[in-house]
């Protein structure tokens, strides 16, 4: 079974944090999130740049954002940096800064979170 760890940092507070994904056929189904120091993400090279190619799923015990809850998350047309998303119309990519409106896919290609 492939897994990865994807990096992503919270819309609200800006910190980051680990989402555990595995392979499953065509699809990555996101299985765990967590806490993590950004120095301690680099030196285990969670922020490597890898491409994610597919659909993602979230598994029924996926906890959300681990510092808002957030159940979703967002790619950042700008950057292409990874952001918790809470599902409002708008959002602010934690990276960088950019605010857009969110447009719903079915397929997404991501890259990690590099810091």
């Amino acid at each position: 079974m492939e897994a990865k760890v994807m990096m992503i940092k919270c819309q609200k507070n800006r910190k980051a944090f680990g989402s555990r994904i595995q392979k499953e056929g065509p699809n990555w189904r996101m299985t765990w999130a967590f806490k993590i120091d950004e120095r301690i993400a680099q030196k285990e090279k969670f922020s490597s740049e890898s491409t994610i190619k597919g659909s993602f799923i979230f598994d029924e015990e996926y906890p959300g954002c681990p510092h808002c809850g957030a159940q979703s998350f967002f790619t950042c047309g700008k950057c292409g940096k990874i952001t918790c998303w809470d599902g409002s119309d708008t959002a602010t990519c934690a990276w960088c800064g950019n605010k857009s409106k969110i447009q719903l896919v079915n397929e997404l290609e991501v890259k990690g979170g590099g810091f």
